[in-house]
């Protein structure tokens, strides 16, 4: 019979460990939102301006607006350029004006007729129905700028054609607007 005895000592190696996990929070995207008069909050739309219609015009009157280009708060800076068309049978004979600016204001006696101030964009341009650039040079609203005022100017010049009588038309202004980058 035999006998085995160990003397010693067992060593075991263990280490110490820990973790840490790095929550990286919540990615969240931002929204562009353009807003034309305060109107169309949200994706897309059509408003209209009933400011700018003028009805029994004649030779020499002009009609302008002011219409608010607006960034809608908490969302991110943007360029935009806009485009118009015009249909209708008195289309051929109004000039349009565009500028970076607010509408003057209105004659009070003889004929209708309103100005725009601010730097011109366009100037005295025939709208038909195919798209013109009427803001062609990107205008931009950062995210210190929450608004700038555009004045749209139509005229009907003296010396316009007795075939423009009774005549009427519509224009649309397409605002488009890219986020900054």
């Amino acid at each position: 019979m035999g006998l085995v005895v160990g003397l010693g000592s067992v060593n075991t190696m263990a280490f110490w460990t820990d973790d840490a996990v790095l929550d990286a929070g919540t990615i969240q995207t931002g929204s562009l939102d353009l807003l034309v008069a305060g109107n169309l909050a949200g994706a897309g739309g059509t408003t209209t301006s009933p400011s700018l219609a003028l009805t029994d015009m004649v030779p020499g009157e002009s009609v302008a607006v002011t219409v608010p280009v607006q960034r809608a708060a908490s969302t991110v800076g943007f360029t935009y350029t806009a485009k118009a068309t015009a249909s209708g049978a008195l289309a051929p004979y109004l000039r349009w004006t565009v500028s970076a600016g607010s509408a003057g204001t209105a004659s009070s006696s003889g004929l209708r007729t309103n100005t725009c101030g601010g730097t011109p964009l366009v100037t005295g341009v025939t709208l038909t129905g195919t798209a013109s650039d009427v803001i062609a040079s990107p205008r931009t609203l950062s995210s210190a700028t929450m608004s700038e005022n555009i004045c749209l100017r139509v005229e009907l010049p003296s010396g316009t054609a007795n075939a423009a009588q009774g005549a009427s038309a519509t224009a649309s202004f397409v605002f488009d607007a890219t986020q900054l980058g």
